[in-house]
């Protein structure tokens, strides 16, 4: 097993490309090529609860899902030479969103990395809430550098 690394709300921005606003993390225990385990504290002050729903907020599907994504790609972006890399979403099966996620609940990201070769990672992800499956899915992810070349 590889050694752990901590990321936190200090020191996790340096693996990503998107802004601070869009990073569904706010803390992830990663175990470099094998699996990583996230948290997310969601705050009555999300900037997306103004817009989903006004009267009624809760988190997206879709960012449960980036959550896991985002979770995923530590799992190669922590490994030795990799902390650059780009990653981008490839595909998606067996997505299920089964609870909301509300105002003032602690969610916690479960990823397994299944395979990883010529670029693509294949990942199975989960979202937790008080020690419940609310959402999970099968998913790749890209690294577009490490793609196979194809000449036409």
């Amino acid at each position: 097993m590889s050694e752990m690394v901590l990321l936190n709300r200090d020191n996790m921005y340096e693996y990503f490309r998107q802004t601070k606003e869009f990073i569904f993390l706010d803390e992830v225990m990663v175990y470099p090529g094998e699996y990583a385990v996230g948290k997310k504290y969601i705050s009555e002050e999300e900037w997306y609860f103004k817009y989903h729903f006004p009267n009624n907020p809760m988190m997206p599907g879709v960012f449960q899902m980036e959550a896991m994504m985002q979770t995923g790609g530590l799992i190669v972006n922590t490994l030795p030479g990799k902390k650059e890399a780009s990653i981008l979403f490839d595909s998606a099966k067996n997505i299920r969103i089964l609870s909301m996620v509300r105002p003032n609940n602690i969610i916690t990201t479960n990823v397994r990395l299944i395979s990883y070769k010529r670029g693509i990672m294949k990942l199975e992800g989960q979202v937790e809430l008080k020690d419940k499956i609310i959402s999970k899915m099968d998913f790749s992810l890209i690294l577009p550098n490490e793609l196979p070349k194809i000449s036409l």
